[in-house]
């Protein structure tokens, strides 16, 4: 099974192709088949809607942050989970869009980006119904076009520089401190900090939570909330980006990295 989700940089079209499978009805009031079937696919059609949307979300919004440089071209991300939704291969591939993409030189660097962005992001589930069986997996096909952002006004130009520095802080803190971590849940680290101006860490508070696209893969985990704590007050924030300290002399702030099993596991492109 496959689904496809289209990505433009200004703006974003999205289709799904799900499975056919129906969802039981609830309540008491009985229907004719015909009538059974209308709502269980009005149903699945809703809930195939918000799947499109949450997943359009995700990746446009990383998509545009991490393209730092401004790379233009197109690919097609494929994602491949399996019935429990853990994500166990990533890759990207020509996409039929490159050709309408003057800057189509970006390509294989727009790869590894987006790779990067398949493996590391939390993205909504696949319906349960779509799978035949534990073993079956499905793959999303997901094509992905950066154009350039020449047009946006200084408001938007502001405001994706913010995203792009918030992204870089993101890796920041992933490939420092959450790549080193043996993780068996999926959530939300936040890191709260204050640091000098030299870098060196006075505080560095951690709280983990649920994802808003998979909370029934959260677990509390103590151990993990407090070796994050403790080898983020050794980390040197002179190398973060957005390094930047007040009058005072101090830098702070706070950072939220998602995790998964998952992402310490990723084969690099």
């Amino acid at each position: 099974m496959k689904h496809t989700v289209f990505l433009a940089a200004a703006c974003v079209r999205l289709r799904m192709l799900l499975g056919a499978a129906l969802l039981p009805l609830a309540g008491c009031q009985s229907h004719t088949p015909a009538e059974a079937a209308a709502i269980a696919a009005a149903t699945q059609q809703q809930e195939d809607g918000k799947f499109t949307s949450d997943f359009q979300t995700v990746l446009y919004r990383n998509s545009l942050a991490a393209n730092a440089l401004g790379l233009q071209g197109a690919v097609d991300m494929q994602m491949t989970v399996d019935s429990q939704n853990n994500v166990v291969g990533c890759s990207a591939r020509s996409s039929r869009y490159e050709q309408r993409i003057a800057s189509g030189q970006d390509d294989l660097r727009i790869g590894r980006l987006i790779t990067d962005i398949c493996w590391n992001a939390l993205f909504p589930e696949v319906r349960p119904e779509v799978f035949v069986d534990s073993k079956d997996t499905q793959t999303i096909i997901a094509p992905v076009v950066l154009v350039s952002l020449r047009g946006l006004s200084d408001k938007q130009k502001e405001h994706q520089k913010n995203n792009i520095e918030m992204y870089k802080q993101i890796r920041f803190f992933r490939e420092n401190l959450m790549t080193k971590q043996d993780i068996d849940s999926v959530g939300v680290a936040t890191f709260h900090f204050v640091s000098t101006a030299e870098g060196l860490v006075r505080e560095c508070l951690v709280n983990l939570d649920p994802s808003a696209y998979r909370p029934k893969k959260f677990k509390i985990d103590n151990a993990l909330q407090q070796r994050l704590s403790t080898q983020c007050k050794h980390l040197n924030f002179q190398q973060m980006p957005g390094f930047n300290p007040n009058k005072d002399g101090l830098f702070q702030g706070y950072v939220s990295v998602e995790y998964s099993p998952w992402m310490n596991r990723q084969k690099k492109p």
